[in-house]
């Protein structure tokens, strides 16, 4: 039979973890978004200056992270830096360029991917653009215009290949049915059509291997070592906590545990959301 005391640990530890699961809602939906606010900011400035130098790179292997255009959708009043690499670890730092396509505005497919709820949900209101609606890329290769042609699923018939020298856009998101008004059952992969309107501008050499975490829909290993890392010290600073406010007290603990359990547990659920999350979602 239990001691009282293993029966106060156990709620400790259950009041603990339900806690925790809280935190990690509200860190996805409240705390992502600003992160990714902040996130993008600085990433616009970085996009402006290298714009201004013509710096910002346009063919051969990028650095994934790196922004590769500026994304304007007016119809949406959408401004988004687009970044190389469309694994979960990208996607959480702004709309992602797959690597093995063309930048916006090259001649060919160009592909960014974006998502849906998570990371302040840059892509959500895709879906809601119509024919002739219109979209702007800017790049290192100049402004480009594009023409809505349509928003297609899996199973709809695919639109023909490009011409030589022609150009299209694809934006890929995810969608689902709603749970509490949000799309947080999402499990498949839509796609939005658009024209490039413009003269393409050379498709420089691309990557040729794209990798499994790259496609739509995917989850990110990169992050599970530090996810394991973190992970342990969340639990070390847990343990610590329970002990002390038997030990120490309640209110003593919390004003020196709280500040150290919410950064071990937002570390935690930044690399979380990268490995269980879906790149889209």
């Amino acid at each position: 039979m239990r001691s009282p005391l293993e029966v106060v640990l156990l709620r400790r530890v259950l009041l603990v973890l339900s806690v925790l699961l809280l935190d990690f809602a509200a860190y996805l939906l409240l705390i992502g978004p600003i992160r990714y606010e902040r996130g993008q900011d600085l990433r616009y400035a970085q996009a402006r200056e290298e714009l201004a130098a013509i710096e910002m790179p346009t063919s051969g292997a990028i650095e994934p992270g790196h922004p590769v255009a500026v994304l304007e959708v007016p119809g949406l009043g959408l401004t988004q830096v687009v970044v190389e690499g469309t694994a979960g670890a990208q996607l959480a730092e702004g709309p992602g360029h797959l690597r093995t396509s063309p930048l916006p505005g090259q001649a060919g497919v160009a592909v960014v991917m974006g998502r849906a709820v998570t990371s302040g949900g840059p892509f959500k209101h895709i879906t809601a653009l119509r024919e002739g609606d219109e979209i702007n890329a800017t790049t290192g290769q100049g402004r480009f215009t594009y023409r809505v042609d349509r928003v297609r699923r899996d199973g709809d018939p695919t639109p023909p290949p490009v011409a030589r020298g022609k150009g299209r856009l694809v934006l890929v998101t995810a969608e689902g049915e709603d749970f509490l008004g949000l799309p947080l059952r999402a499990d498949r992969a839509v796609y939005l059509d658009a024209t490039l309107l413009d003269q393409a501008a050379p498709a420089g050499a691309r990557p040729a291997v794209l990798l499994p975490e790259e496609k739509p829909m995917s989850h990110d290993p990169g992050g599970l070592v530090p996810l394991v890392l973190w992970l342990q010290v969340l639990l070390a600073a847990v343990a610590a906590a329970v002990w002390a406010v038997l030990r120490w007290g309640r209110w003593e603990t919390w004003m020196v545990g709280v500040p150290v359990l919410l950064a071990a547990s937002w570390q935690v659920f930044e690399h979380a959301s990268v490995v269980l999350v879906p790149n889209l979602l």
